[in-house]
């Protein structure tokens, strides 16, 4: 059913096409992949904006997301576009849509007839042979300030692009969400997978702005990039499983913010091989043993884990709270942690599985996948366990348990095995 929605929504977008007004305007340029995350968010954030909008062209476009900005959002784009016009505390109001709208229609109207034309070079986000235009924190994410020419080369007035790449860049806050104050940019190496995310936040966007629900930035339910990773995993894997599983994909958080003088940029990747392992724990034969494994590593200020009741608490004047899933699904994990790391959980295993059952196919299929074990070498392990197991009784298996304990190395297994 979800697949079929998906298929009905493109092929709208698909014979719903943008009105094409501007010819100087190279329309297929406004949502190729340019390998940028950011110009290639703002594409595919355009092409679901322009979808709600199919009578409007790239202009009234523009006006439209200007006023989502102003009139609902209070020009709160600041992480994104320093002193932009929209930004700019010394413009007030409509004035804030009117210089953003005046902008862009020099843009698009730049031509060789054009007295104050635009330079023709190489754009250096495409690579095309067109118009080019400044780009700094005022229009763009990240690329310096025109203050520092020598930023730039040639000393040139910014990182100089294609009006497209410009435009692009204008329609990436509705394609984004606000996470500790940051901004929040999922991306994927699957270009289908980057553009699901941006449609389907900015298809968010639009519903809360009419419904008058919107003041800013849709924000995230997570305070954790790295839980929120694994939460837009969980989206991509329930709606798309298949597609994500057989193409490799890899799952990437851009975590920013453009303002001010503290620009800054963390990026949080999950690689393939910790996804294919997420995917298969989170399907249905494995799920439970997984979720009652990474509950008890949730945390937040307060929260500590009721191991009786085997539930989360949070205890706060001497009142204890017992949290729900939907809750502490968004708090941080050290499990989630350690994955995205590149640290082993193989440890945290050991000491659940002590008083806990756990799926051991999961700790195999980690192991392989995502420590890079042999599957002789499991298979060895698993051996030499069904030997101390069948030739001891149960005060022996405790004592070989508490020797493999204190091995270190493979000097002290081979003793132990000796």
């Amino acid at each position: 059913m979800l697949a079929g929605i998906w298929i009905c929504r493109k092929y709208l977008i698909k014979i719903k096409p943008m009105k094409k007004t501007y010819t100087t305007l190279n329309y297929d340029w406004l949502t190729k992949t340019t390998g940028d995350p950011f110009v290639d968010a703002g594409g595919y954030t355009l092409e679901e904006f322009s979808r709600h909008f199919p009578d409007l062209d790239i202009l009234q476009l523009i006006r439209k997301a200007s006023e989502i900005y102003v009139n609902s959002w209070g020009a709160k784009i600041n992480p994104f576009f320093l002193n932009s016009p929209i930004t700019q505390p010394a413009f007030k109001g409509n004035k804030k849509i009117t210089e953003t709208e005046s902008y862009f229609q020099y843009v698009l109207s730049n031509n060789l007839d054009a007295d104050n034309s635009a330079p023709i070079g190489e754009c250096r986000l495409t690579g095309r042979n067109t118009y080019l235009f400044p780009c700094g924190r005022n229009n763009s994410v990240l690329s310096g300030s025109t203050a520092f020419v020598n930023f730039h080369h040639n000393f040139q007035s910014g990182l100089m692009v294609s009006k497209e790449i410009l435009i692009r860049y204008f329609f990436l806050p509705l394609g984004c969400e606000q996470l500790q104050g940051q901004i929040a940019l999922i991306t994927s190496s699957n270009p289908d997978i980057s553009s699901f995310f941006c449609q389907k936040i900015c298809n968010e966007n639009l519903i809360a702005v009419g419904k008058g629900l919107s003041e800013s930035i849709l924000k995230a339910k997570t305070n954790s990039p790295g839980t929120a990773l694994f939460r837009y995993a969980d989206i991509i894997i329930s709606e798309r499983r298949e597609e994500f599983d057989d193409k490799g994909s890899t799952l990437s958080l851009y975590h920013f913010t453009n303002f001010g003088a503290s620009p800054s940029l963390m990026i949080y990747e999950l690689p393939f091989q910790v996804l294919k392992f997420y995917s298969y724990v989170t399907k249905a034969k494995h799920i439970e043993s997984w979720n009652n494994f990474v509950r008890r590593y949730y945390h937040t200020k307060g929260s500590k884990y009721d191991e009786e009741n085997q539930k989360l608490i949070i205890q706060n004047n001497k009142e204890i709270i017992h949290v729900v899933s939907s809750e502490y699904q968004e708090w941080s994990n050290t499990i989630y942690d350690s994955l995205l790391n590149g640290k082993s959980i193989l440890g945290y295993m050991l000491k659940y599985c002590r008083e806990n059952d756990i799926d051991y196919n999961i700790i195999k299929i980690y192991s392989i996948n995502i420590l890079g074990m042999k599957k002789e070498t499991i298979d060895k392990i698993e051996q030499m366990a069904d030997y101390i197991i069948d030739s001891n009784d149960e005060i022996g298996i405790g004592k070989a348990i508490k020797k493999l304990d204190g091995v270190k190395n493979s000097y002290d297994l081979r003793r132990f095995v000796s």
